[in-house]
């Protein structure tokens, strides 16, 4: 999944400060190495909110959510008022009792990284201009497929074998053989050693190789929108998480891959739950829904022996080498998407630990959040960060780390039952 924002604290113990900031400032500067620093923009169009002694903050221009408390919420403050870094430093050296030389270093930090934060996102240069004119490009396909989605059909091309293995999979228990005349056209190519992808002859974007989680990112996303009519200015963000419901509420499972999210979803699923989504998760702007995205699980071999006893017909499902050293199976989606809407009412970070029976524990809001951030993409939108900051991160938040599955769906199926 893309990440269009970086979670950052910056608030260090008095006597450490300088020290932790330039640790920090270090490991910044590997993810902004394209920025040229200049002087600090005209406006500084942001979102605040406070959480306890930390207050987050959402940069519109290039939709970054970052944590800030004092003393950097003090430069923070000051810098967003036009203050001269001079006149900020001897506020601050006064207030910290700092010498003025290592709190005006301190302060022209915080404002350059403030100054990165605000700069715009590096726009990609004109497909036109760089890559010619895709949107009449005729290339030969390696593989066309056709997919049932709800009452849609798509006819998906790609351009070579690796691009077909990289989709189709996910997606091939939607094969179909009916054909119709309002089918959409997907198609996947390289062009000019980049990625690109195509819908009914409009470019949605092109990216380099290193950029493929991007690229699967968009299809899905063009895919969640042609299944329920919908544009991506409906969606207030997708996570990558599995999505689970009892009928009445959904939750979200979330972690990084190989966290074990995915076995919790399938065992949840073989107790008499629904599957909403794996992996990939819409949620709805205005209510919070998730909605169902109907591609395969992926089922990591450590965790074959313990879904086949779910599900028998996994073990007849082919290998596949997604990596040199990571082989999945695909469980197929097996619901029939109805009645799966539902609000989201808890996130449940997940972490398989096989030196750890079992901690089930609720999260404060500001741990939750830099969890919550590395998972999801939110809509560059100031009204998104809105609803992001007063209403998604007021839901409860847990973090679950096991070995021990039953106690695992013993707590989650008491979640599910709360009132």
């Amino acid at each position: 999944m893309s990440l269009s924002f970086l979670p950052v604290v910056m608030a260090y113990p008095k006597k450490y400060y300088l020290t932790q900031f330039h640790k920090l400032f270090l490991y910044l500067n590997t993810h902004f190495k394209s920025l040229n620093l200049s002087s600090l923009m005209a406006t500084i169009p942001f979102i605040k909110r406070k959480i306890g002694k930390s207050h987050l903050v959402w940069f519109q221009n290039n939709n970054l959510y970052f944590q800030l408390e004092e003393p950097a919420w003090f430069v923070f403050r000051k810098t967003i008022k036009r203050y001269k870094a001079e006149t900020i430093a001897k506020e601050f050296s006064l207030r910290y009792r700092i010498e003025f030389e290592e709190s005006l270093a301190f302060v022209i930090d915080i404002r350059q990284k403030i100054e990165e934060m605000n700069k715009p996102q590096k726009q990609i240069t004109q497909i036109g201009k760089t890559l010619g004119n895709l949107g009449k490009y005729d290339f030969a396909p390696y593989s066309i497929h056709l997919y049932q989605l709800g009452s849609h059909v798509i006819e998906f091309s790609y351009g070579t074998n690796w691009l077909e293995n990289y989709i189709h999979p996910l997606i091939h228990h939607l094969e179909t053989l009916v054909e119709n005349d309002t089918k959409f056209l997907l198609e996947l190519f390289v062009f000019q050693d980049r990625i690109v992808f195509r819908s009914n002859n409009n470019v949605k974007g092109s990216w380099v190789s290193e950029e493929s989680h991007i690229v699967k990112g968009k299809i899905f996303l063009e895919l969640i929108n042609i299944l329920h009519d919908k544009t991506d200015e409906d969606w207030l963000m997708t996570v990558h998480a599995s999505a689970i419901t009892n009928g009445r509420k959904t939750l979200l499972f979330s972690a990084p891959p190989g966290s074990g999210k995915t076995t919790i979803a399938a065992m949840l699923q073989a107790q008499g739950y629904q599957l909403i989504s794996d992996d990939f998760v819409p949620v709805e702007r205005n209510s919070l829904n998730a909605y169902p995205f109907p591609i395969a699980m992926s089922v990591k071999e450590g965790s074959l022996n313990l879904l086949t006893s779910f599900f028998p017909s996994l073990e007849q499902e082919p290998m596949n080498y997604i990596a040199s050293e990571k082989i999945v199976r695909y469980l197929p989606f097996d619901n029939k998407m109805k009645n799966l809407v539902h609000p989201v009412v808890a996130f449940i970070f997940v972490k398989y630990d096989n030196t750890v029976n079992f901690i089930w524990e609720k999260l404060d809001t500001v741990s939750a959040v830099k969890l919550l951030l590395e998972q999801t993409w939110i809509a560059p939108e100031s009204g998104n960060a809105e609803i992001f900051l007063d209403k998604v991160i007021q839901k409860p938040f847990f973090q679950l780390t096991y070995s021990n599955n039953q106690m695992a769906l013993n707590a989650i199926t008491q979640l599910f039952e709360n009132d």
